[in-house]
């Protein structure tokens, strides 16, 4: 090997220390220990995120029936199947069974095949393994347990895009009309806050993954008293829990928001 001359050295000692600092980021959220959940019907519902399995599925379908759906919706794949991952996650570990309980490995297996694609014809062909393992046709390997499965920014892309949804139709005249869907939504809220969890990407040091659990168990929590309070079809308690869940998700913008852009 040639000796590198001053130049050389300083650029190859840049490289190193990017290395070694992505590199230590990166045990950070690899050494994370994630609270012990509580049992997944507390704060979801399997009937909810059934429910919001087949609408994502279904919704993925649209997205890729044609070249010019795929690109209209561009970045929606990312996001709606990103959000498939952790809902099947949580109805492979849920205590209350459903049709995706024993589904849900294949299911997130495919659904991250889907986020990994560049193009049409690939994602076209993914949603279609999605599909399948969504009617129990797919095979997967491996235990299911609260972990890194997802893509953070893409979660935090879709958040906004559900509570806006929610807040539609969470109080006022269709409050109970529209109960199916609002319950559907807290309950994904809520999985997509456990699934983040583990991933602490979002933090700049191991004195932040404590705070960024902190929040991620509040924003679940405040969406599990919502759901609760459309179940019991309480008006007055689900606005009063809405107001809770959106303080709690500016709180978490406040410290960690920048990191997640």
């Amino acid at each position: 090997m040639l000796p590198m001359n001053r130049s050389q050295f300083a650029v190859a000692s840049v490289v190193v220390a990017c290395t070694l600092a992505a590199a230590a980021v990166e045990s950070i959220a690899d050494a994370a220990d994630v609270p012990a959940p509580p049992k997944v019907s507390t704060f979801a519902p399997a009937i909810d995120l059934a429910n919001q399995a087949d609408y994502y599925v279904k919704e993925l379908e649209k997205t890729v029936a044609n070249e010019e759906e795929y690109k209209d919706g561009e970045g929606k794949i990312a996001k709606d199947s990103n959000t498939l991952i952790v809902i099947a996650l949580a109805l492979g570990l849920h205590d209350q069974d459903s049709k995706y309980k024993a589904r849900a490995g294949a299911v997130m297996k495919a659904a991250q095949e889907l986020a990994a694609t560049k193009n049409f014809v690939s994602a076209k062909k993914a949603v279609a393994a999605v599909k399948e393992a969504a009617e129990g046709k797919g095979k997967a390997d491996g235990e299911l347990k609260w972990q890194k499965v997802a893509a953070l920014p893409e979660l935090m892309k879709q958040v906004p895009l559900i509570n806006t949804r929610l807040k539609r139709y969470v109080k006022g005249p269709k409050f109970k009309s529209k109960a199916k869907d609002t319950a559907g939504y807290t309950a994904v809220i809520a999985v997509i806050a456990q699934g983040t969890m583990a991933d602490t990407s979002a933090t700049k040091g191991p004195d932040q993954v404590k705070p960024w659990q902190e929040f991620s168990t509040a924003m679940r929590d405040d969406a599990a008293a919502v759901n609760a309070a459309i179940h019991k079809g309480d008006e007055a308690a689900a606005d009063a829990a809405m107001t809770k869940l959106n303080q709690s998700c500016e709180d978490c913008h406040a410290v960690f928001k920048p990191e997640l852009k």
